[in-house]
């Protein structure tokens, strides 16, 4: 028995039978392939039973499994803390799984799959992960999608009928907005899911195409009561005077106290300092009805936000968003450029950025093209990874570490189970071969940028030397 189930977790079965994964079984082995996996493990560890909690899929190409005794040892291991099963690549280090291996996996009752060369292990781990977290990976990716063409939508000043057809195209749904009159349900082929739009009715689906989430209805509804705040003629202006204003504000053509005489906002009679937000355009009309007392305006390229205190929303937009530190009116110019930066990051990681998040250097790296970071990469990273590529050392894993422990010597041999002489000694090669000291702190700090640009430009699995984490 494995020693862990989880609800919603994958069989072996489901893994084997999933189009694209390409896993198999050995030949003429019985194997009992209902067990619940609830994660995968790789490793090329003999025995790795301290890393386990039970329920695991162990992936490994059995680099360390060169006897039969080691084959025990692994399968005793195994068994000892309850894994769900053995996923076995073949191609790197065996051109088949050992004999041994099949042996003693069958003694435990403990299934074996087969992973071809072409198998990468880390689809084998996404597929556990994602079939785990399907709900919500559901949503996020919807979400994704929705957002941006429904923001799209609200600045063509689109009706919410035009609004949910759009919706309902990307989900492969239909969507009815029940607006008092007694729309007649369909339920003959499953339940409707439906949500209350405030003022306007019952949002809900009509069971053609895949059943959303509720979350992501709730979200397509507040667009929909967005859409009634598009047609308000008046409040679409003000919100784009609004925008203009706060635009020369920024460019410096106009002075911040002057705001306070152009518009009626009582947040200007408020004593303390002002909080900028950036959101992406087409926004407003969604954020005067999250914040109400915020003077909100509709800039061509974003949608500008000011608040007389730290900003607090009571619902989730799903949008990124960048935000300013607390500044006086006089400072209001430079706490906006402040949130549009703030919101270009935003931007690439897909949620909220503050004030705390733009004062790091990766913040700094992240707003600089990739073209002014690449000689750091091409003069301090290229000649390592081609170096270790060649000859099979680990000088790229050696520097990253050391630098995220700090130029600790200790923390570094200990993070990767080497003697300080070791580690003093690939630290010296770097310098020989890149002419840079990583002791040095000013070169430490090259040596960032040039792994910053590294990052960005590919995976960190590019860099890695364990065969089977390349699979």
């Amino acid at each position: 028995m494995t020693g862990h189930v989880e609800a919603g977790a994958p069989t072996l079965r489901e893994l084997l039978e999933t189009r694209g994964l390409g896993l198999a079984v050995p030949d003429d082995t019985p194997q009992n392939l209902e067990r619940t996996i609830t994660w995968a493990h790789t490793t090329e560890m003999r025995d790795p039973s301290r890393y386990l909690r039970g329920g695991e899929l162990v992936c490994t190409v059995g680099i360390s499994l060169r006897t039969p005794q080691d084959c025990r040892v692994f399968a005793d291991s195994l068994a000892r803390v309850g894994a769900a099963g053995v996923c076995f690549g073949i191609g790197d280090g065996h051109d088949a799984v050992p004999a041994a291996l099949l042996t003693h996996c069958r003694r435990h009752g403990l299934p074996v799959l087969v992973a071809s060369p072409s198998v990468p292990f880390s689809t084998v781990s996404r597929y556990v992960a994602e079939y785990e977290l399907g709900a919500e990976i559901a949503v996020a990716r919807a979400t994704n999608a929705l957002v941006p063409a429904l923001l799209s939508s609200l600045r063509r000043h689109e009706s919410a009928r035009q609004l949910l057809d759009t919706a309902g195209q990307i989900l492969g749904c239909f969507f009815l907005l029940d607006e008092g009159a007694g729309v007649d349900w369909d339920e003959s082929e499953s339940p409707v899911v439906t949500v209350e739009v405030p003022g306007l009715g019952t949002l809900g689906w009509v069971g053609r195409g895949d059943r959303p989430e509720s979350a992501l209805l709730d979200l397509i509804a507040r667009f929909v009561r967005a859409t009634q705040l598009e047609r308000d003629v008046e409040a679409a202006l003000t919100r784009e005077r609004v925008g203009q204003l706060l635009s020369l504000v920024e460019r410096r053509m106009l002075l911040p106290d002057a705001l306070s005489q152009l518009l009626d906002w009582p947040g200007f009679a408020v004593a303390g300092a002002l909080t900028c937000s950036a959101w992406p355009a087409g926004a407003g009309a969604l954020l005067s009805m999250a914040v109400p007392d915020a003077l909100v305006g509709d800039a061509p390229d974003l949608c500008l936000m000011v608040t007389a205190d730290s900003l607090e929303l009571t619902e989730d937009l799903s949008l990124p968003s960048g935000h300013s530190a607390p500044v006086p009116l006089t400072e209001l110019g430079s706490a906006i450029g402040q949130a549009r930066l703030a919101l270009e990051l935003a931007r690439r990681r897909g949620h909220r950025v503050g004030p705390g998040q733009l004062s790091t250097l990766d913040s700094l790296l992240e707003q600089l093209p990739l073209a002014q970071i690449a000689p750091f990469r091409q003069q301090l990273i290229d000649p390592l990874v081609e170096m270790d590529s060649q000859r099979g050392t680990q000088h790229v894993r050696t520097l990253r570490t050391f630098l995220t422990a700090s130029g600790s010597l200790s923390r570094t041999a200990r993070d990767l189970y080497l003697h300080t002489n070791t580690v003093r000694h690939r630290l010296a090669r770097i310098h020989e071969l890149t002419g840079r000291n990583p002791f040095d702190h000013g070169d430490q700090m090259a040596f960032s940028i040039g792994l910053h640009a590294v990052d960005r430009e590919t995976e960190p699995s590019d860099l890695s030397d364990s065969p089977s984490s390349q699979r």
